[in-house]
């Protein structure tokens, strides 16, 4: 059994890994911005494991409690913390912190909705979200 099978609850299968490979991962730790590579087969919890420079008790705080998402191919953002997928008031606000850096560095379009927290569904598929925001035209501020 894989170890983050056992946290989120269902095995990482090709279903699984091809809706991964869909969608593009992004975090954020200390306010910043880290924006994955597009086209990863792997969950968050792999990401942060194979590619970013933090010890374990690190990974284990960024899965638990920080502020992580996913750009799907449409462009429409998602963000939650945990491996539940919560939403709260801080995560809400840090979200909205780097909002403007995610439209430019993803280049994301004036009509990509914006949406916290997914409802779990079945592995593999896109979970729709349980609050929307709005678009990127909506919520963005023009200079």
């Amino acid at each position: 059994m894989d170890k983050y099978e056992k946290k989120y609850g269902f095995r990482e299968d090709k279903k699984v890994k091809d809706f991964h490979r869909s969608r593009r991962m992004f975090a954020v730790d200390d306010r910043k911005l880290i924006l994955a590579e597009p086209n990863l087969p792997y969950s968050h919890a792999k990401w942060f494991e194979k590619n970013l420079e933090w010890d374990k008790l690190k990974h284990e705080k960024m899965m638990a409690e920080g502020l992580r998402g996913i750009i799907d191919t449409e462009g429409n953002v998602s963000f939650y913390a945990g491996y539940d997928f919560r939403l709260n008031d801080k995560i809400e606000k840090e979200f909205f912190e780097i909002f403007p850096e995610l439209v430019k560095n993803a280049k994301l379009k004036p009509n990509s909705q914006i949406s916290g927290v997914m409802i779990k569904g079945e592995p593999g598929t896109r979970w729709p979200p349980q609050k929307v925001y709005g678009h990127v035209k909506d919520l963005i501020k023009e200079k």
